[in-house]
């Protein structure tokens, strides 16, 4: 299963998609993992909404950072 965090510049609430083979959280540039938990709590599991956040926040894990239009999509590192 992949999982995408995608910052958009224009996104006013963060939108959950979760799809057989790829689950996709979509933010704006303010919002804060608080948020995030809100919109992914209940719909993903533990160890998802781990790698969400070391998506988000942990410097050590490795990422992808790709720009495209209005939205910077973040991946793991395969």
């Amino acid at each position: 299963m992949r999982i995408v965090l995608v910052i958009n510049d224009y996104c006013l609430t963060p939108i959950l998609s979760n799809t057989d083979n790829e689950i996709k959280v979509t933010i704006g540039i303010g919002h804060n993992f608080d948020e995030i938990l809100d919109v992914v709590s209940g719909a993903l599991s533990n160890e998802q909404i781990n790698h969400l956040h070391r998506l988000w926040a942990d410097d050590s894990f490795p990422r992808n950072f790709q720009r495209i239009g209005d939205e910077l999509i973040i991946t793991s590192r395969e």
